[in-house]
C-alpha cells in the first residue's frame, strides 16, 4: 500500500481535519510525504483546522528553523471561522500554526489578506518599513505578500516564529 492510500484509509475511518484529504486528491498527492505523515500523527490536535489550496503554491519548503533539514509550510484555515494561516511542519516533527485564529505581528490572526508567498533565503535582510533593526535569519524565512501593498517576513527567532514588516 502506498503512503497516500494509507492516509485515505485512516481519514475515511476517522474523518479528522488538517490533513492531506482536506485537499483535492491530485493536489494532496503533491504534499511531501513527511509533512503528510506528521499532520496525520497529530490529527486530533489539529481537528479545528483544514488544509487549503487557495493560493498557488499551497505549500513551500525550506530550512525554516535553521537545523539543516527541510521543513514544509502549508496553507490552512480555521474550520469554525474561515480565518487563513500557515502550518509549519518541521523535519524534527514540531508543528506550528501561524494566523488562522492565532495572532502574529501585523499579520493579525487572519492571513486572508495574503495573495502571494515565497521562501526568502537565509541571508541579509534589508531594513523594513518601520525602520527597526532587521532580524538575523537563522534559517530561511517566509515572505508573505499583499501584492503592490505590503510584505513581511516570518522567521525563526531561535525559540519561536516571529514577524518582521518589510514594506507597506
Amino acid at each position: 500500500m502506498r503512503w497516500w492510500q494509507l492516509i485515505l484509509v485512516v481519514v475515511c475511518e476517522r474523518g479528522y481535519a488538517a490533513e492531506p484529504t482536506d485537499l483535492d486528491f491530485v493536489v494532496a498527492n503533491s504534499l511531501p510525504r513527511a509533512a503528510s505523515l506528521a499532520l496525520l500523527s497529530e490529527r486530533e490536535r489539529f481537528a479545528t483546522y483544514v488544509l487549503s489550496a487557495h493560493l498557488n503554491p499551497y505549500y513551500l519548503q525550506g530550512d525554516f528553523n535553521g537545523d539543516g533539514s527541510t521543513d514544509t509550510a502549508i496553507l490552512l484555515k480555521e474550520r469554525a471561522t474561515g480565518k487563513s494561516g500557515i502550518v509549519i511542519v518541521e523535519a524534527a516533527g514540531r508543528i506550528t500554526v501561524l494566523g488562522a485564529g492565532r495572532a502574529l505581528g501585523n499579520g493579525g490572526d487572519d492571513f486572508r489578506w495574503m495573495d502571494a508567498w515565497q521562501v526568502y533565503p537565509r541571508g541579509e535582510v534589508q531594513r523594513g518599513a518601520d525602520g527597526g533593526q532587521p532580524p538575523v535569519l537563522l534559517g530561511d524565512a517566509l515572505l508573505l505578500e499583499k501584492t503592490e501593498a505590503a510584505t513581511a517576513l516570518v522567521y525563526w527567532s531561535g525559540n519561536q516564529y516571529a514577524w518582521y514588516q518589510q514594506g507597506d
